[in-house]
Protein backbone atom coordinates (compact mmCIF):
# COMPACT_ATOMS: atom_id res chain seq x y z
CA UNK A 1 0.00 0.00 0.00
CA UNK A 2 2.86 2.23 1.13
CA UNK A 3 4.24 1.66 -2.49
CA UNK A 4 1.33 3.11 -4.31
CA UNK A 5 0.71 6.00 -2.65
CA UNK A 6 3.92 7.14 -3.38
CA UNK A 7 3.07 6.51 -6.99
CA UNK A 8 0.18 8.57 -6.84
CA UNK A 9 2.10 11.13 -4.45
CA UNK A 10 5.18 11.25 -7.55
CA UNK A 11 2.00 11.19 -10.19
CA UNK A 12 0.47 14.18 -8.46
CA UNK A 13 3.35 15.99 -7.94
CA UNK A 14 4.70 15.54 -11.59
CA UNK A 15 1.47 17.15 -12.87
CA UNK A 16 2.19 19.84 -10.41
CA UNK A 17 5.66 20.74 -12.13
CA UNK A 18 4.50 19.57 -15.77
CA UNK A 19 1.63 22.81 -15.30
CA UNK A 20 4.16 24.96 -13.49
CA UNK A 21 6.72 24.44 -16.85
CA UNK A 22 3.84 24.37 -19.38
CA UNK A 23 4.90 27.83 -20.92
CA UNK A 24 8.80 26.68 -21.44
CA UNK A 25 8.86 24.93 -24.77
CA UNK A 26 12.23 24.06 -23.97
CA UNK A 27 11.19 21.99 -20.93
CA UNK A 28 9.37 18.50 -20.97
CA UNK A 29 9.30 17.19 -17.39
CA UNK A 30 8.28 13.12 -17.85
CA UNK A 31 10.42 12.18 -14.56
CA UNK A 32 12.52 12.82 -11.54
CA UNK A 33 15.40 11.33 -13.07
CA UNK A 34 16.89 12.43 -16.86
CA UNK A 35 13.87 15.20 -17.18
CA UNK A 36 15.96 17.37 -14.53
CA UNK A 37 19.47 16.57 -15.55
CA UNK A 38 20.14 19.62 -18.13
CA UNK A 39 18.63 22.32 -15.19
CA UNK A 40 16.07 23.38 -17.64
CA UNK A 41 13.22 22.39 -15.79
CA UNK A 42 14.45 23.01 -12.11
CA UNK A 43 15.50 27.46 -13.26
CA UNK A 44 11.94 26.46 -15.06
CA UNK A 45 9.97 25.86 -12.17
CA UNK A 46 11.06 28.24 -10.07
CA UNK A 47 10.80 31.12 -12.97
CA UNK A 48 7.55 30.27 -13.03
CA UNK A 49 6.82 31.31 -9.59
CA UNK A 50 9.29 33.75 -8.91
CA UNK A 51 9.99 35.80 -12.43
CA UNK A 52 11.35 38.52 -11.20
CA UNK A 53 14.32 36.16 -9.64
CA UNK A 54 16.18 36.26 -13.48
CA UNK A 55 16.28 36.37 -17.02
CA UNK A 56 15.47 33.30 -18.45
CA UNK A 57 16.21 33.76 -21.95
CA UNK A 58 19.90 34.30 -20.50
CA UNK A 59 20.03 31.00 -18.25
CA UNK A 60 17.93 28.75 -21.14
CA UNK A 61 21.03 29.88 -23.53
CA UNK A 62 23.84 29.28 -21.08
CA UNK A 63 25.69 26.23 -22.87
CA UNK A 64 26.73 23.94 -20.07
CA UNK A 65 23.86 21.84 -17.69
CA UNK A 66 26.34 22.26 -14.92
CA UNK A 67 26.24 25.98 -15.42
CA UNK A 68 22.19 25.87 -15.59
CA UNK A 69 22.16 23.60 -12.33
CA UNK A 70 24.13 25.83 -10.27
CA UNK A 71 22.10 28.52 -11.25
CA UNK A 72 19.31 27.24 -10.23
CA UNK A 73 20.46 25.87 -6.71
CA UNK A 74 21.72 29.42 -5.94
CA UNK A 75 18.69 30.97 -6.67
CA UNK A 76 16.63 28.50 -4.49
CA UNK A 77 19.49 28.69 -1.59
CA UNK A 78 19.00 32.78 -2.03
CA UNK A 79 15.82 34.10 -2.53
CA UNK A 80 14.10 30.86 -1.21
CA UNK A 81 15.93 29.70 1.75
CA UNK A 82 16.01 26.24 0.04
CA UNK A 83 19.27 24.01 0.72
CA UNK A 84 21.39 22.49 -2.07
CA UNK A 85 21.19 18.92 -0.90
CA UNK A 86 22.92 17.23 -4.21
CA UNK A 87 26.17 18.73 -6.51
CA UNK A 88 25.69 19.63 -10.22
CA UNK A 89 28.69 17.40 -11.11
Amino acid sequence: MAGLQQTNSEKILLSWVRQSTRNYPQVNVINFTSSWSDGLAFNALLHSHRPDLFDWNAVASQQSPVQRLDHAFNIARKHLGIEKLLDPE
